[in-house]
This record gives C-alpha cells, structure tokens and sequence, in this order.
C-alpha cells in the first residue's frame, strides 16, 4: 500500500500527522522557511534549497529535493523534462505513416 500526501502552502496544518511519512519531497518553495516545514528541522542548512529553485520551466521544472527518514541529509533531483516540441517529435516518431494530428 502507498499513501501519498500532498499540500500546496505548508504553512497550513491540513496534513496533521506529515511528520509521519518516511519520505518528504518538496519542489520549489517561496519561502526559505517552508524548506524546514516540508522537509524537517535543519533541511535548508543541509542543502536543500527549494526556495531558490528557478520558476522559468527550462531552468527549475523537476528539480525538487528529496529526504528520506533514515537519511537527514536532503538530495537534490530532476525528473525529466519534455517540451512541447519533444513531444510532437516523438510522437512523429511512434506514427511513422499515419496521421499525427
């Protein structure tokens, strides 16, 4: 079973118990106090600085840190990030001969 919780402004108490869950994962963040909010106490001065990741899609889409409970140190990551254009060019590719509209 895998439980997912998730919230949008982390200074708002709607998660009670999200001290609960083993791993915490927080994409860019407006705040600098938020970091410490998502990922616990001491996050941000381990490196985990959401607050700073860029809003422009080219530069800040993805990238998000990761912490999980056995481990206190935050690891940044990326998911990839596809553009439109990608898109369209692999879906070229998958409709060799047929119509891609």
């Amino acid at each position: 079973m895998c439980v997912v919780g998730a919230l949008q402004d982390p200074r708002k108490d709607v998660i009670n118990f999200r001290n609960l869950f083993p791993t915490k994962i927080a994409l860019r963040l407006d705040e600098s106090d938020q970091v410490d909010m998502v990922l616990g106490d001491g996050a941000r001065d381990r490196g985990a600085l959401a607050d700073e990741i860029s809003p422009l899609p080219e530069v800040g889409a993805g990238v998000g840190y990761v912490r999980l409970e056995a481990v206190p140190d935050p690891v940044r990551v990326r998911a990839a990030y596809v553009t439109d254009d990608d898109i369209q060019a692999m879906l070229a590719v998958v409709t060799i001969g047929g119509d891609a509209a």
